[in-house]
């Protein structure tokens, strides 16, 4: 599974069965207010059909996903529940040093692992794409994922000719003159 799928089924993880809540109210509202809406039966029964079958999605894609979190270590399972899950108060991982090229290192590392996993436990791109991107809460939550990693690349990228800057500004301080030359 790519990682960009990887990340948002880790973020819907916990609201799941809340996003199942949901579609049974819809479900309802549906029903009881098929007395007065006048379109054709047929179709009403299809849009009922639809969310009911998105429900049964959800409830396969948690299982998979549970069977691939049951696999993972302790200190596995708080990096991501500090990042994705947010199952435990915040005051709990206070002991854990964000700022370290470590932890990020480790969190791209799980993700790739997870991601993994997901294919192993036949969770994969093209299940997912046929499956749950029909979702509404799900594609909102990719579209969400790939903005984050499009403005992290962007920053990263400033970050990188910012810094390229300094070190010229600097050296030209300094009297030298460290640009790149190509000779012919």
């Amino acid at each position: 599974m790519n990682v960009i799928y990887t990340k948002a089924v880790l973020y819907a993880y916990t609201s799941i069965e809340a996003i199942k809540r949901q579609i049974d109210d819809f479900v309802e509202r549906r029903a009881l207010a098929s007395m007065n809406d006048y379109s054709p039966c047929d179709e009403q029964c299809e849009i009922i059909i639809e969310h009911m079958a998105q429900k049964v999605i959800l409830t396969q894609l948690k299982s998979k996903l549970k069977a691939v979190l049951i696999s993972l270590t302790n200190e596995e399972l708080e990096l991501l529940d500090y990042k994705y899950l947010k199952i435990r108060p915040k005051e709990y991982f206070e002991n854990i040093d964000t700022t370290k090229r470590s932890y990020y290192r480790k969190q791209l590392n799980l993700i790739k692992k997870i991601s993994h996993r997901c294919d192993k436990a036949l969770l994969t791109d093209e299940w997912f794409e046929k499956n749950c991107l029909n979702i509404n809460a799900i594609k909102w939550l990719v579209k969400r994922v790939e903005n984050r990693e499009e403005n992290s690349r962007k920053n990263k990228g400033e970050k990188c000719v910012g810094k390229l800057n300094n070190i010229k500004n600097n050296s030209r301080k300094k009297g030298k003159d460290n640009s790149f030359k190509l000779s012919a």
